[in-house]
């Protein structure tokens, strides 16, 4: 799976770097399926782990589709190129639910369902497999153990907030 990770990388990598290199604009663009989650209207306070606290809503702050990916380098013949490869989705429901989903290009990944609560720092999933530690790098970014999700050769997944 890493050979064909770092194919796909330098093939993108070579097929910007001409445009680049004549000053036209080297830009790459993913095309990715969106799915849409519906949700209840009622929320609940399972999502946070820290009850005493009012201020902090784990739901109103986490709650939608994160995509997960690794990143990626190797060599071309232009130089070193690197990139990341999108790998899963954790969709983190409003009603403490969560659903682990590969994407159809990695379905050898895990796939799994469960339950979710989040603080300031980290979201924990407790599926129905294992529970998984997400630290929370910012608003729009967590961070976890590649492994964790069956991913060989990688040591960290980063995750995206795609609403």
């Amino acid at each position: 799976m890493k050979k064909q990770v770092l194919v796909a990388g330098l093939l993108a990598a070579t097929l910007c770097m001409p445009l680049a290199a004549c000053g036209g604009s080297s830009t790459s663009s993913t095309s990715s399926s969106s799915s849409t989650t519906t949700s209840s209207t009622s929320t609940t306070s399972s999502s946070s782990k820290d009850s005493s606290s009012s201020e902090f809503d784990a739901n109103k702050a986490y709650a939608g589709q994160w995509r997960g990916s690794v990143e990626i380098t190797g060599q071309t013949v232009y130089g070193t190129a690197g990139g990341s490869e999108q790998m899963l989705d954790v969709n983190l429901n409003d009603d403490g639910t969560c659903e682990v989903k590969p994407l159809e290009a990695h379905a050898d990944l895990l796939t799994d369902t469960g339950t979710w609560e989040g603080t300031k720092d980290e979201i924990t999933l407790h599926l129905s497999s294992k529970d998984i530690t997400l630290k929370v790098v910012d608003k729009n970014t967590l961070e976890g153990n590649a492994a964790d999700f069956d991913i060989a050769d990688f040591d960290t997944i980063n995750f995206d907030f795609y609403g």
